[in-house]
């Protein structure tokens, strides 16, 4: 049996490692020439880390990554309003992941440069991935994990309803080595509590931090197309910054001092409701291809490994790909319908002045029922 995988992010490539590991042949199709582009860094969950752990110790490999062990909400003014003790929370740069990711698998099973384009049917069933290139990769199993804007799901279940998310957010990574230094361990969050409006950071290294500014595009916004060319608005978008900001504390704007706003980029938040199948035929759907909750739970990442190596048992378990499909769907759908739940809640109390002010992570209990 072959498994065909298309898309190399990190649900993608976790799916490859656990194949590898089970001694399955496989094949990771990703668009980029090089894996390691794009997105800043993210929280993952005790369950994320725990894969990632899991995965690593068969490899013989050391993780990136920075311990998160408490989170700070703080009013704009600077006084702390609420401290919380995390367990086994990382924070992550992207690019430092996905190397990392890479250096478990063999070279040749990984295609860059690789766009989808179509499927290839004999009679009902897939057998061949078509690439843009003119390429073609045959296979017995198909694996979507494109994204959130995946082509593989659009081709088998048509185009999805999205919900807008009412919310924007602002990401950018800054070296700051005294204000990392500072706040080693810890997520720090100014949030107002009249507004939709907060400024979170986060050290990703001694020298550097990430932070982001979530927003609701009422209180002022980019000029349309700032957010797709953030090279060509730099000025736009420190400017957006400044003036939405202006009345957090120093450390705020210090970040925004020393930010080179030509790698910042804005995220339109947006999210749907749970699908009714994750598979269809010998296509199966994974991470954000499959499902895609509010940032506000911090859970994409962690629900994408969750999805590649509950989906790599189900496969060992079952003979017939249709009941490995739908087991991995049983187990799945109820926890992504939380979070999917959860991110819709957090941002309407972020947006509701009147709403009490709520942590933005997701809750111990969801955290919990998705081991």
């Amino acid at each position: 049996m072959k498994i065909v995988i298309l898309g190399g992010g990190i649900a993608g490539l976790c799916m490859g490692i656990y194949l590898h590991q089970n001694q399955t042949d496989f094949s990771i199709n990703e668009k980029q020439t090089y894996s390691a582009v794009g997105g800043h860094a993210f929280l993952m969950h005790h369950d994320g880390f725990a894969v990632l752990q899991e995965i690593a110790g068969h490899a013989d490999c050391v993780l990136p990554g920075r311990k998160v062990d408490t989170f700070v909400s703080r009013s704009p003014q600077g006084t702390v309003v609420t401290e919380q003790h995390l367990q086994d929370w990382q924070c992550f740069k992207r690019t430092e992941l996905l190397d990392c990711l890479m250096e478990m698998l063999p070279a040749a099973n990984v295609h860059n440069g690789r766009v989808f384009s179509h499927f290839i049917y004999d009679g009902p069933k897939i057998i061949a991935a078509a690439f843009m290139n003119g390429e073609l990769e045959y296979g017995d199993i198909f694996v979507g994990a494109d994204g959130a804007n995946s082509a593989v799901r659009q081709q088998i279940f048509g185009d999805i309803k999205f919900q807008p998310g009412k919310v924007k957010e602002l990401v950018g990574i800054a070296r700051h080595p005294e204000l990392a230094s500072s706040l080693k361990g810890k997520f720090t969050k100014f949030q107002q509590n009249d507004k939709g409006l907060s400024f979170g950071v986060i050290p990703t290294s001694d020298t550097e931090v990430v932070w982001f500014m979530q927003y609701d595009p009422a209180l002022g916004d980019v000029p349309e197309g700032t957010a797709r060319s953030a090279v060509s608005y730099p000025d736009e978008l420190r400017g957006h910054c400044m003036r939405l900001l202006k009345d957090f504390p120093a450390e705020v704007q210090s970040v925004l001092a020393v930010n080179d706003f030509t790698t910042s980029y804005v995220w339109n938040t947006r999210d749907f409701d749970l699908l009714p199948d994750f598979h269809s035929q010998n296509v199966v759907l994974i991470g954000d291809a499959a499902h895609v909750a509010l940032p506000f739970t911090s859970s994409g990442t962690t629900n994408a490994m969750m999805d590649a190596k509950i989906l790599s048992q189900c496969l060992g378990l079952y003979e017939e790909d249709d009941l490995a499909f739908r087991e991995y769907y049983r187990i799945r759908a109820e926890h992504v319908e939380q979070h999917v739940k959860l991110g819709r809640e957090l941002r309407d109390a972020f947006l509701d002045p009147l709403a009490s002010l709520q942590i933005p992570l997701i809750s111990n209990s969801v955290a919990k029922e998705a081991l």
